[in-house]
């Protein structure tokens, strides 16, 4: 967040006041520029800014504009950050690194009592505020926040977005757009820009949506109905944080996995812990270095790419805004040093880098998966328990050399109590792991090997006209939708299905009555595991 980084030019300082923390504090692009060097050698490769265009300036009854949402013209670079000189000097000074540049797109609206409004009302819906978010018409037509909604299917309006967008891909070369509040545009009008952008400035051009759901279905829909190239992971987000911050079961990230079949590139997800619209971790963990340390192993260890927030290394804290967006601290650094050694390990390990999610054991206390490249494995353990535990190799890599990652050799996979760890496993044979690497990415992102699995439900009494479903994560169980679960179940409680191994579920036993009402099983959700093994699968689930 621009304004919330580094102030490197105070001659640019307009009406800041550091003390309030819905003003502006004076950070610029020069001091983002400033600060290159450390950001390297911590090991990030890419800068998404904050929005730097024109914007309102002044608050909105009490809500600071600091954040740059609040975008006037998309056509001028904000004065209090710099000009588009000190931009294009910015992605000169990242690409002479190595380094990317990604800029934040605004398309949805324009700021609240904008001229824009005034000048032009027909590029606007003018339907009002936003007040049913559950209907998709208002959601993509009526005003956010108070904001108002740009018409996109007025060809004056889409020409206008279109053509500033390629001209700032041409004068400032950077490699993708972080695109805002994809929710609220059509996907027929992001396919249309989304296309038009690609022709324009190449394939390998990022166009990152941002969809706050925890539903996977509807992230993945909107990537292929859109045509981005790539999605924010908040389902992911979600599980890291009821793991690592609230205790719950490490069950939820391997189901987050398990569900990495409903996209059609798993892979080009990115993935997220600290977020400018979210809490900061530090504070969902209560303030707790070692869980966040844990949550940051895991995240920077996961498939897909990993972001940072500014000031995750800091550990910042805040629960909403503007709290969780302070001004970034570069004198204490907690996490700093935990973050580096992750990325170092990232770039210079192909299996975290590209390795296939292989879940190996999944219990209420336990997870062990491995992601699997031709030429090594990882293996990411967390131990939720107040006890040590061990974990055997499976036979398929029985010889094999483990090291932990400060590369030194270990006997056996042994993770201490409440920590999450990392391994990497070496082949002892000529062509590595080529064939598992090939089976895991199948498994992976089709789950083609299924088992059989039969469920039982004990203490189950249902009514006339009624019926039990089986309903939780991933896409056979409907992903939480009970009208799509796994079932029903015969008038004994039995259900026979065949799923894929190496997939873990959360569900609940629901009964759906006659009349289209549901009756949920109290207490938690039951979890299940399936190992890949050729015996059928016995599941007991209580009512």
């Amino acid at each position: 967040m621009v304004d919330r980084f580094a102030n490197g030019d105070r001659s640019n300082d307009s009406s800041i006041d550091p003390n309030d923390p819905a003003a502006f504090h004076g950070g610029d692009l020069q001091g983002v520029i400033d600060h290159l060097d450390e950001l390297q050698d911590m090991g990030v490769s890419t800068i998404w800014l904050s929005p730097i265009f024109s914007m309102r300036t002044e608050k909105f009854f009490g809500h600071g504009a600091f954040h740059g949402y609040w975008v006037e013209d998309f056509t001028q670079i904000e004065p209090r950050f710099g000009d588009k000189a000190l931009l294009v000097r910015l992605s000169d000074e990242l690409h002479r690194r190595g380094m990317k540049l990604v800029l934040d797109i605004v398309l949805n609206h324009v700021a609240m009592d904008s001229p824009r409004v005034m000048a032009t009302p027909n590029w606007f819906h003018g339907k009002g505020a936003l007040q049913n978010w559950n209907d998709p018409v208002e959601l993509t037509t009526h005003d956010v926040h108070g904001l108002p909604d740009l018409d996109q299917n007025n060809p004056e309006v889409a020409d206008y977005l279109l053509s500033t967008s390629l001209k700032w891909i041409e004068e400032v070369k950077p490699d993708g757009f972080r695109l805002d509040a994809v929710k609220h545009i059509s996907d027929d009008y992001w396919a249309r820009y989304n296309d038009a952008i690609i022709d324009a400035a190449g394939p390998e051009f990022l166009l990152l949506g941002e969809l706050l759901d925890g539903d996977p279905r509807q992230i993945a829909q909107t990537e292929r109905k859109g045509k981005f190239n790539a999605m924010f992971d908040f389902p992911l987000y979600f599980a890291l944080i009821d793991v690592f911050c609230r205790g719950q079961s490490p069950t939820k990230l391997a189901a987050v996995f398990s569900s990495d079949r409903i996209y059609d590139h798993p892979e080009a997800l990115v993935t997220i812990l600290d977020n400018h619209d979210l809490p900061r971790v530090t504070s969902d963990c209560g303030g707790n270095l070692d869980k966040v340390r844990q949550a940051l192993t895991f995240q920077l260890t996961s498939r897909g790419t990993p972001t940072i927030n500014y000031g995750t290394e800091a550990a910042l804290t805040g629960q909403s805004e503007p709290a969780n967006r302070s001004d970034m601290r570069f004198d204490v650094q907690p996490l700093r040093a935990h973050i580096q050694k992750l990325l170092s390990l990232r770039a210079s390990h192909s299996s975290l880098q590209s390795g296939a999610p292989l879940l190996l054991h999944v219990a209420s206390e336990k997870l062990v998966y491995a992601r699997v490249a031709q030429n090594e494995i990882a293996l990411i353990a967390v131990n939720t328990s107040e006890t040590e535990q061990t974990f055997e190799l499976p036979d398929l890599l029985e010889g094999s050399r483990v090291i932990d990652a400060q590369n030194v050799d270990v006997a056996s996979i042994r993770v201490p109590p409440k920590s999450t760890q990392l391994f990497f496993v070496q082949p002892n044979q000529r062509d590595g792991f080529e064939a598992l690497a090939t089976r895991a990415d199948e498994q992976w992102k089709k789950g083609s090997n299924k088992r059989e699995v039969r469920f039982q439900a004990r203490g189950l009494k249902l009514k006339k006209g009624e019926r039990a479903y089986l309903v939780g994560s991933g896409l056979e169980m409907g992903v939480w939708k009970p009208e799509n679960g796994l079932g029903p179940l015969d008038k004994r409680g039995r259900l026979t299905a065949l799923l894929p191994v190496s997939s873990a579920y959360e569900f609940k036993l629901v009964v759906r009555g006659a009349d289209g009402s549901m009756r949920w099983a109290e207490g938690d959700n039951g979890t299940l595991f399936i190992a890949d093994e050729a015996a059928p699968l016995e599941v007991t689930v209580d009512w």
